[in-house]
């Protein structure tokens, strides 16, 4: 007998509440905001709610915030030309999927399962314990550098971790009869666990492919005229983040120490995983080949101004040498459910953005901060910023819906008080991968790695935010001098 799908009613109310608590308002909206522009707000507001309530996953969710803007006129479903200039006078909701970002994360997703169905991921992780297994820091060291490198090859932090980093930590702590929700956890899986959700943190920072909400600070830089591309991300993103790969590690050693500091069976543990492995096969070869010819052509888009080697065309053509060469079949590519997902959610969130700058919420926003903030140095208003943007997530459980809401709003109001823009939106986007050092639920790999049962919660808290305050000096300080120093502002 088939039944319907479960479906959150109860996640409803607080979107419906809100959204048509603010439509009613609409004659009381602020002066100088148009009721399209109001009303349009107020959509957006109600959909980001239902992102964080979850009365449907986050796709379907910003499908019915997308169908709401339909059907009450604030978008059409195609674009409307105007018949005696040729432009476009409306953008339609169709549009919103020709987004390029969006079509880049999802062809990068295809590409990361390509290296979980091949082994590689795996085979490097062995290859990183073995080199530096040797003592327990040596351990944390290995899975940070793990995560970096997988940084660059899985877009989804949380299938880094779920899928690679955190089957391969667990299996080490066992390894060294250290279990969850037991005192010898404190043998050596809490430290492990606890060291691999901020390596995780470390490498969504180091890539514009690290994560989603990165993705969305893309696109909404791109509504102010800064263009970030993958290489200027991690030109810009280097030195914090090997600063902060040296520093976090020994920090975490130091404040939640494990009690096993000598791990020599780690290297034989690898040995013999990787003996079991057997040697590189061929389409882990090929694999790895694609990926770095992808790397190779994702810089020279950033050098030189190549149409043909636009980021996202060489994602779509490392997918398809992918196919041609058998690694991947089409039957894989269509059931990468993340990837269709993260392409229907962040085109509609990165389309509603864009009508609430075409109908002038955002410039009236920026505006009305600016005069109130008249006289006070950028510097400041930057700092401010970067503080509310970090802290403000412990309201969120989710980078994306907390990306949408605050970033443009953000970063018009830096750039309105006399921030430089390439600062400001590099900042902020940072802010956005490291205010994950906040609570167990900031995102997917803390909600995975913050219940294994090796972290009690109090200490999970407790830690992260003696952690948050060294991640807010390095990407706050040393990142401002780096990006002042290769001239970015």
């Amino acid at each position: 007998m088939k039944t319907l799908e479960k479906v959150n009613y109860k996640g409803f109310v607080w979107p419906l509440i809100i959204g048509v608590v603010l439509w009613c308002i609409t004659p009381w909206r602020p002066a100088g905001l148009s009721a399209q522009a109001w009303q349009m707000f107020a959509i957006f507001v109600a959909t980001i709610v239902g992102c964080i309530t979850k009365p449907l996953p986050i796709g379907g969710t910003t499908i019915v915030g997308l169908v709401a803007t339909v059907l009450v006129g604030l978008a059409p479903i195609k674009d409307v030309v105007d018949p005696k200039t040729g432009a476009i006078a409306s953008t339609g909701i169709l549009s919103a999927f020709s987004n390029s970002a969006s079509w880049l994360i999802a062809m990068a997703f295809i590409m990361a399962y390509g290296i979980s169905k091949t082994g590689l991921g795996n085979r490097i992780a062995y290859w990183m314990i073995r080199r530096f297994g040797k003592k327990s820091i040596g351990i944390g060291y290995a899975i940070t550098g793990l995560e970096l490198i997988l940084g660059a090859l899985i877009p989804s932090n949380s299938a880094r971790t779920g899928g690679v980093v955190w089957p391969v930590t667990e299996s080490i702590s066992k390894d060294y009869d250290s279990y969850p929700n037991d005192p010898s956890r404190k043998k050596i899986g809490a430290y492990l666990d606890f060291t691999a959700f901020h390596a995780n943190v470390l490498s969504t920072a180091l890539f514009i492919t690290g994560a989603a909400p990165n993705m969305v600070a893309v696109q909404m830089a791109a509504q102010k005229g800064y263009s970030m591309t993958w290489i200027s991300w991690f030109v810009a993103a280097i030195v914090p983040v090997l600063v902060a790969t040296i520093i976090i590690p020994i920090v975490i050693y130091k404040i939640y120490p494990p009690e096993i500091k000598e791990t020599p069976n780690a290297e034989k543990w690898a040995n013999d995983h990787l003996t079991e492995m057997g040697k590189i096969t061929k389409p882990e070869k090929i694999m790895a080949t694609v990926f770095v010819l992808a790397i190779v052509l994702w810089v020279l888009s950033g050098v030189f101004d190549i149409p043909q080697l636009d980021s996202t065309f060489v994602a779509f053509l490392a997918v398809a040498l992918l196919l041609v060469t058998g690694v991947l079949t089409m039957s894989d590519v269509l059931k990468q459910t993340g990837a269709w997902n993260i392409l229907i959610w962040l085109s509609i969130l990165v389309f509603m953005a864009s009508k609430l700058i075409a109908f002038g919420f955002i410039d009236w926003f920026s505006k009305t901060i600016q005069s109130s903030l008249s006289g006070i140095n950028w510097g400041i208003v930057l700092i401010v910023l970067v503080l509310l943007m970090f802290y403000t997530h412990y309201f969120f459980a989710s980078g994306t819906a907390h990306m949408t809401a605050l970033y443009l709003p953000f970063l018009s109001v830096a750039v309105a008080t006399g921030a430089p823009l390439p600062l400001a939106a590099m900042l902020l986007a940072f802010t956005g991968a490291i205010n994950a050092s906040t609570t167990h639920y900031a995102n997917g790999p803390a909600s995975i790695l913050a219940t294994t049962g090796y972290v009690k919660q109090g200490e999970w808290w407790k830690l992260n935010f003696v952690l948050g305050l060294v991640y807010l000096v390095i990407f706050g300080g040393v990142g401002t001098l780096w990006m002042k120093v290769i001239g970015m502002w």
